[in-house]
C-alpha cells in the first residue's frame, strides 16, 4: 500500500493543478484503445504460455491460461522485485500437473525469450534515435518492427540451438565470483532444468517456435507503445525510439529497486528522462496515465483473478520470507 501511495504521489505533485486541466482533454476512445492494448498483450502472453506447456506435453485451457497470465502479472507488480510473479507462475502450472522442474524451465525459457527480444530491440531503438531522431514515420516504424521480429526470432532460434555453448559461457563468466557450494548447486539445477526445457521446446514444429517469439515481441511492442499513445493524446511529441529506450531503462531500474512495481523510483526516473521534452504539467499527467495502464491496472484487474486461482495460498506468494521458502521447495 505504501508503494502504491508513493507511486501516486509523484505524478500528483509534479502535475499539480495541471492534471485537473489535462485529464478531461484525453478522449474516451484513447482510454479504450490503451485498455485494449493491455488486454491484447495479456492474450499474447497466454498464447506463449499454452505453446510452452504444449512443448512440455500439457494442454492448457485458453481461459485458464489467460487468467494465469493476469494473476502472474498482478503478483509481479505487487511483490518486491517482481519475485511473486515467478512463484505464482510455477505454482499455477503445478496445479495443472506440471512438475516444479518443468514449470521452472518454462519460466526460464519465457524470460530468456524476453531477454533476446530486448537484446535486439534496444540497439535498434538507440541507432534509430542517433541517426534519425526517432522513427516516427509509420513506414519506418513498420520496418523497425519487422527487423525486431526477424532479428530477434533468428537470435532466439540460434541460442536455443546453441544452448550448451551458452551454458558453458555463463559458467566461465561466473567462475571468478567464487559462488558458495549451495549457490553453485542451485545454479546447476536451474541450468539442468533449462536444458531439459529447451530440448522439449525444440521438439515443437518450427512454425510454433516462430509463433512463440512473435507473441513475445507483440506483447512488448504493445506494452511499450502505450507511452507513445499517451504522449500523442496529450498533444506532445517525443521520438518513439527514445520512449522505447526510456521504458526499458525504467523497467530495469524498477527491478533493481526491490520495491513493488519500482514504485517511487520509476516515477522519479520518468520525470528526469522526459524533462527535456515535456514541462512539469505534461510530465505529471502523462506519468499518471502511463502508470495506470502499466501498473495500477495490473493491480486492479489482477487482484480478484489472483485470489480466485490461488485461494488461501495467495498472500504467502507475495511475502518476501515465504518467497524464499517457496523457492527452496521449487528447487
Amino acid at each position: 500500500m505504501l508503494a502504491l501511495l508513493a507511486s501516486l504521489a509523484v505524478p500528483l505533485v509534479l502535475g499539480g493543478g495541471s492534471i485537473g486541466h489535462y485529464l478531461p482533454l484525453v478522449p474516451l476512445q484513447g482510454w479504450f484503445a490503451m485498455t485494449g492494448m493491455v488486454l491484447l498483450g495479456w492474450l499474447f502472453n497466454s498464447f506463449r504460455l499454452r505453446l510452452l506447456a504444449l512443448g512440455m506435453g500439457v494442454r492448457l485451457p485458453g481461459g485458464w491460461s489467460y487468467a494465469a497470465v493476469v494473476a502472474t502479472e498482478f503478483a509481479g507488480a505487487a511483490s518486491p522485485a517482481g519475485a511473486g510473479g515467478a512463484l505464482t507462475y510455477i505454482t499455477l502450472l503445478k496445479q495443472k500437473g506440471l512438475r516444479s522442474a518443468r514449470a521452472a524451465a518454462m519460466y526460464a525459457i519465457d524470460h530468456f525469450m524476453d531477454g533476446v527480444f530486448f537484446v535486439v530491440a534496444f540497439p535498434v531503438a538507440l541507432i534509430s534515435l542517433a541517426l534519425h531522431g526517432g522513427f516516427d514515420d509509420p513506414i519506418w516504424l513498420l520496418l523497425v518492427t519487422l527487423v525486431l521480429f526477424g532479428a530477434g526470432g533468428g537470435l532466439f532460434w540460434s541460442l536455443l540451438r546453441q544452448h550448451r555453448a551458452l551454458i558453458r559461457f555463463f559458467g566461465t563468466v561466473l567462475k571468478p565470483f567464487k559462488l558458495t557450494l549451495k549457490r553453485r548447486r542451485r545454479l546447476a539445477r536451474w541450468l539442468m532444468q533449462f536444458r531439459q526445457g529447451v530440448r522439449l521446446v525444440l521438439s515443437l514444429p518450427r512454425w510454433q517456435l516462430v509463433l512463440l517469439f512473435s507473441f513475445c515481441a507483440g506483447h512488448w511492442l504493445l506494452r511499450y507503445s502505450i507511452l507513445a499513445v499517451v504522449i500523442t493524446l496529450i498533444g506532445a511529441s517525443v521520438p518513439w525510439s527514445y520512449l522505447f529506450a526510456v521504458q526499458g531503462a525504467l523497467l530495469l531500474f524498477g527491478q533493481l529497486s526491490f520495491l513493488p512495481g519500482g514504485a517511487g523510483g520509476v516515477e522519479l526516473g520518468y520525470s528526469a528522462l522526459l524533462s527535456p521534452f515535456l514541462d512539469l504539467g505534461l510530465i505529471g499527467i502523462s506519468l499518471l496515465i502511463w502508470r495506470f495502464f502499466t501498473y495500477y491496472l495490473y493491480l486492479l484487474l489482477g487482484l480478484p483473478v489472483f485470489l480466485l486461482l490461488l485461494g488461501g495460498h495467495a498472500w504467502r506468494l507475495l511475502s518476501v520470507s515465504d518467497s524464499a521458502n517457496k523457492t527452496k521447495s521449487v528447487d
